[in-house]
């Protein structure tokens, strides 16, 4: 019967248990900056990772860095790429991707997302603590705004954007 106990109180409390929320990349559309809860790089896989550590970079971020994202005519561009502890630090993008044995697409210095085909996700609006990712998952789907690419080609844009 304890053990029945036990079980049932760990069942009941797991809700209440989560993991620590990862840093966000970032996008840019129009005049909106949206926090993202995708990571689009990690789509390619690559092994060499963009920035070295010694240690695990963070709890809070488990990549180590902060990737910066940009809609430019309805394509999804790499703006930047940020080491999480040291934010001055900023990865030459198209080394990476070459040292990667990718050749990426390049216009003004912002690699285009060719790679990309998935729902780009964000945060509640009103998001500014730990609190959303326990909430978010009582949220209905239909509710969150959600911006679909692909092959880095935006095809659909759920997202209201601010007016101009």
């Amino acid at each position: 019967m304890r053990t029945v106990i036990i079980m049932f109180m760990l069942i009941t409390a797991c809700p209440l248990i989560s993991a620590t929320e990862q840093i966000h990349d970032i996008l840019i559309i129009g005049k909106d900056t949206i926090k993202l809860k995708s990571f689009p790089l990690e789509k390619l896989g690559f092994q060499i990772r963009p920035f070295d550590y010694y240690d695990f970079p963070a709890s809070n971020c488990w990549r180590g860095y902060q990737a910066t994202w940009k809609v430019i005519d309805d394509k999804l561009f790499l703006v930047e790429v940020v080491k999480i502890d040291e934010p001055d630090q900023k990865l030459d993008l198209i080394s990476y991707f070459k040292a990667n044995d990718y050749e990426p697409v390049v216009l003004d210095g912002f690699v285009f997302a060719d790679w990309f085909s998935l729902d780009l996700t964000s945060y509640p609006k009103n998001c500014r603590h730990w609190g959303c990712s326990f909430f978010k998952t009582y949220k209905p789907k239909r509710d969150r705004p959600s911006i679909s690419f692909e092959n880095g080609v935006m095809v659909r844009n759920r997202y209201k954007l601010s007016p101009k």
